[in-house]
């Protein structure tokens, strides 16, 4: 599975996060970009499976940062639709941001836990894979 990593500056912290991504080997990031015009054009050309989403501090609406409102609806409106993780740096996930979860297709996790990271990822994955196209009427 493809992997576009979006709002994390370069550095130490998208290195943490792109290797742990790829520690498991059914990830490959692809690109990355902090920026979430440059994400979404990125995310057009590539087609990644996945798209992970860092959310600026603070943000407890997509509404509020029409850039990452931009970005989530370009992605799911994609064809195939887009995966998305969501990460929030907030303590608590804010809720108008986790009531945008889809069973198996949206996924919000907290910042730093890596556990919620790889499991919104295989399920992402798991649903993709088990998606055939041949199938669909």
């Amino acid at each position: 599975m493809t992997v576009l990593v979006v709002g994390v500056p370069d550095g130490e912290q998208l290195g943490l996060l792109r290797a742990g991504i790829q520690r498991n080997p059914h990830f490959r990031v692809l690109s990355h970009a902090h920026d979430p015009a440059v994400a979404l054009a990125h995310a057009r050309l590539l087609l990644p499976d996945i798209t992970v989403v860092s959310l600026p501090a603070g943000l407890d609406s997509l509404d509020a940062d029409p850039g990452v409102l931009s970005l989530f609806r370009g992605v799911r409106a994609l064809d195939p639709p887009g995966g998305v993780v969501l990460r929030t740096a907030a303590d608590r996930i804010p809720r108008a941001v986790s009531g945008l979860a889809v069973e198996g297709a949206v996924h919000v996790v907290r910042e730093g836990d890596a556990e919620a990271l790889m499991r919104a990822l295989r399920t992402i994955g798991l649903r993709r894979a088990s998606c055939d196209p041949d199938e669909m009427p």
